[in-house]
């Protein structure tokens, strides 16, 4: 009677050993025993550092036949007519600019209006940076890589991946500032590149960018957009490293690339600029362009150039002069571990019949035992009550196991005094 009153009422009083028990049984995962309906406690919340980029606007100005016409009353679209574009472009804002031309005007281009348009690309009064794109080929006889090109090789130890997916060229495609006096002092990069499909109609659209890289007679040269982001950034091509296929370093700037040397666009933002506009003084680049302030202007050498590959390399641009930023955020904190109580029975008429038989065949018969038998009867029972435990953890539960282990142990100290009625039993022997 005194085992079944303990088992009844003193669940209470051991709720300390039902703690210790089940943080055991959890592998050392504190759990948090709760009784129903008390909501599950959490975890602190924690303040935490996260780096996300910030792309910022890049502009872009389309320079396609139609615009041309429409913008300029000259007869035929020449180098000072580029050259004096690109003074009112400069005046929108931009600071960096990449040109993607053909360079190609009709009846060529006179030694005066080379020396115009070198003198206007050069000039820091209108930009810090200007890159142009060299349009390239492949051909069965290689010519020598430009020299424009050669101090700006990204070192071969630097990449690493299958590079004969990247788009290839081994020659350039003439044009009328090769003969200019400034040609080599300015600041080329590889574009258009016939034959490779990724160069000419990149899919911007499917959060591709345009390709990065480029190789020229064997040799890795960064295209367009990295070579304005590198320059841009004051980053030389030593601090370039590349793993196709996984990821393209750029100084402290981390970014996926796959095997075809194109980086995921996400964040991007770009700002189509009217030609009218920007020869009117009507438009300004966006703020959010800062710290680079720089913009993409491209004039495609046939109508049949998609107008997306504007956006592309606009696009890319932006992501190549991502900024990290660090942000602090409380995260709020996550759940506890926790169990929630259940009684094995839930009725306590049940309880109570099921204790008291229990005990009385626990008492009744373990006394007239073996002690060999005694033994095995007592640990299969704390084997049993460690089943239960686990069994209604695995369903977030608990029960009073402390009070359960405090009565076995009880009623362990006490089987040597039990003595067994003076009477045959299975279990007694002849004497």
């Amino acid at each position: 009677m005194v085992l079944s009153i303990l088992l009844l009422t003193g669940g209470a009083l051991f709720r300390q050993v039902d703690v210790a028990v089940y943080n055991a049984l959890a592998q050392k995962t504190s759990v948090c025993l709760l009784q129903a309906g008390e909501k599950q406690p959490f975890s602190p919340p924690v303040p935490q550092e996260l780096i996300r980029l910030e792309c910022p606007t890049i502009g872009m100005i389309d320079l396609r036949p139609e615009q041309v016409k429409d913008s300029f009353a000259s007869v035929e679209w020449g180098a000072q007519d580029f050259a004096a574009l690109l003074k009112k472009i400069s005046e929108t804002g931009v600071r960096h600019l990449a040109v993607s031309a053909p360079f190609i005007w009709e009846g060529g281009t006179q030694a005066a209006g080379q020396l115009l348009l070198c003198a206007t690309l050069q000039n820091h009064n209108f930009y810090e940076k200007v890159v142009l794109g060299m349009r390239g080929r492949t051909t069965a006889q290689a010519d020598l890589t430009p020299i424009q090109f050669r101090s700006y090789v990204i070192p071969s130890s630097q990449v690493t991946g299958d590079i004969s997916l990247l788009p290839a060229a081994n020659r350039q495609v003439e044009n009328d500032l090769d003969t200019a006096d400034g040609t080599t002092t300015l600041t080329w990069a590889p574009d258009w590149i016939e034959d490779e499909e990724l160069t000419q109609n990149p899919p911007a659209l499917q959060e591709r960018s345009f390709p990065l890289l480029v190789r020229w007679n064997g040799e890795i040269l960064p295209t367009l957009p990295l070579r304005l982001a590198l320059e841009a950034r004051g980053c030389a091509p030593d601090k370039v490293h590349v793993e196709l296929g996984k990821e393209i370093r750029i100084g402290s700037l981390a970014l996926p690339i796959d095997v075809h040397g194109r980086v995921t666009l996400s964040g991007v933002r770009v700002q189509p600029m009217d030609l009218d506009d920007v020869i009117d003084g009507k438009i300004k680049l966006d703020p959010q362009s800062a710290p680079y302030a720089a913009a993409v202007l491209m004039q495609p050498l046939t109508d049949k150039e998609p107008a997306v590959r504007l956006n592309a390399v606009a696009s890319t641009l932006s992501m190549l002069c991502a900024q990290q930023v660090h942000e602090t955020v409380i995260q709020p904190g996550s759940p506890l571990p926790s169990l929630w109580y259940c009684p094995l029975l839930a009725s306590m008429t049940w309880r109570i019949v099921a204790v008291l038989f229990g005990l009385f065949i626990v008492v009744r018969f373990i006394p007239s035992m073996p002690w060999g038998l005694k033994f095995v009867v007592m640990l299969a029972w704390l084997g049993v009550l460690a089943w239960f435990a686990l069994s209604r953890m695995e369903q977030a539960q608990w029960f009073h196991i402390g009070v359960m282990l405090a009565v076995w142990l009880l009623l362990l100290l006490a089987l040597p005094v039990l003595k067994p009625e003076k009477k045959r039993s299975i279990f007694s022997t002849k004497r």
